[in-house]
């Protein structure tokens, strides 16, 4: 199968569902990671929006090599995500160069700004991603995607409905997340945990409502003829 991670931000995929792209990559299905934006503000230490940009983008990169995932970078505004004609035509792109048979991505109820419109924008276009007279430039899709929201930071308004054992993952999906070395700096501007320390309060956490030692919690997109298949999740 393939398995499509679409984030708002670098760092967003590794720490929200890195676990399951692991366990993914091990059955041997092919990982492909699209992020709207770059993450041009992610920092208060780099100077200047491009710098920032260039920097997590090459992190991101490093952390793909733990899946051999391929990543597409839309290289949008961070924190200036707005749903858009042209933000919807890039998502479909993105979409159809997967051609995905599960995609997970941010839920609407994260009220961060892209983490929102990202989420939001994925679950619209998915009518689209088979019409042949949708404006894009990838050829449309054969079938309709299962669609997953991962879960929020430190859980907030989220509700979990299906829960990915990562007990074994859990340590490949911290070396992941270390290479999002600017990042670590970044949170503490307004975390009280670090950048692991919070990556693991939220496994574990997860791994306790669901009888595990480490989970990725996960909801489902629901509408009518694009429902979600829960035996495709690994």
């Amino acid at each position: 199968m393939n398995i499509l991670a679409f984030g708002s931000h670098p760092d967003d995929v590794e720490f929200l569902c890195g676990g399951t792209l692991l366990k993914y990559r091990k059955k041997g299905h092919s990982i492909f990671i699209a992020l709207t934006t770059s993450g041009n503000i992610g920092s208060n230490v780099i100077n200047g929006r491009d710098v920032i940009a260039k920097t997590r983008e090459e992190e991101q990169l490093q952390a793909a090599k733990f899946y051999d995932a391929q990543v597409r970078f839309l290289r949008y505004n961070d924190e200036g995500l707005v749903d858009s004609e042209q933000l919807r035509r890039d998502i479909i792109n993105a979409i159809r160069w997967a051609s995905p048979d599960v995609i997970f991505t941010n839920p609407p109820c994260d009220l961060s700004t892209d983490h929102n419109v990202t989420g939001t924008v994925v679950g619209r276009v998915m009518l689209s991603l088979v019409g042949k007279n949708i404006p894009a430039d990838e050829p449309p899709m054969k079938r309709f995607p299962s669609l997953f929201y991962w879960d929020t930071s430190a859980g907030v308004n989220f509700v979990p409905e299906v829960y990915v054992d990562i007990t074994e993952e859990y340590d490949q999906k911290v070396k992941a997340l270390l290479c999002h070395k600017s990042q670590i700096s970044w949170m503490s501007e307004y975390e009280d945990q670090s950048f692991v320390d919070s990556c693991r309060i939220m496994s574990e956490f997860r791994g306790l409502q669901a009888g595990y030692t480490y989970a990725e919690a996960f909801s489902a997109f629901r509408l009518h003829g694009v429902m979600p298949d829960f035996s495709l999740l690994p």
